[in-house]
């Protein structure tokens, strides 16, 4: 694995449950290995496996669609853009795993 990936075991939507961010959607990223091992740990399928991912290819398209429907005269941003652009990234990302059969 090199600096530019990482191994991920899944990526999901859920809303915030902690900190001030909390009750708002977020796209979470849940990435494989931790060492802890916690006893209140509800996780431990993410110890081990995974997949690793290229982090550019997925920001880079997601920009991409950014820009392409930014340009278009019915756009209406009606978010964040930063969930906008997460959005767009998680999409492609499940496509990309569907190409591959993984999901």
């Amino acid at each position: 694995m090199t600096s530019n990936t990482l191994r991920i075991t899944e990526i999901f939507h859920s809303l915030q449950g902690e900190s001030r961010t909390m009750g708002l959607p977020t796209v979470f990223v849940r990435l494989t290995g931790c060492p802890l091992r916690c006893q209140y740990c509800d996780t431990a399928y993410a110890f081990e496996g995974g997949q690793v991912t290229p982090v550019d290819d997925i920001l880079q398209e997601s920009v991409i669609a950014v820009w392409q429907n930014v340009n278009k005269s019915e756009f209406l941003l009606q978010s964040k853009l930063s969930t906008y652009v997460m959005a767009i990234a998680k999409n492609l990302w499940f496509k990309e795993l569907k190409k591959k059969k993984q999901i």
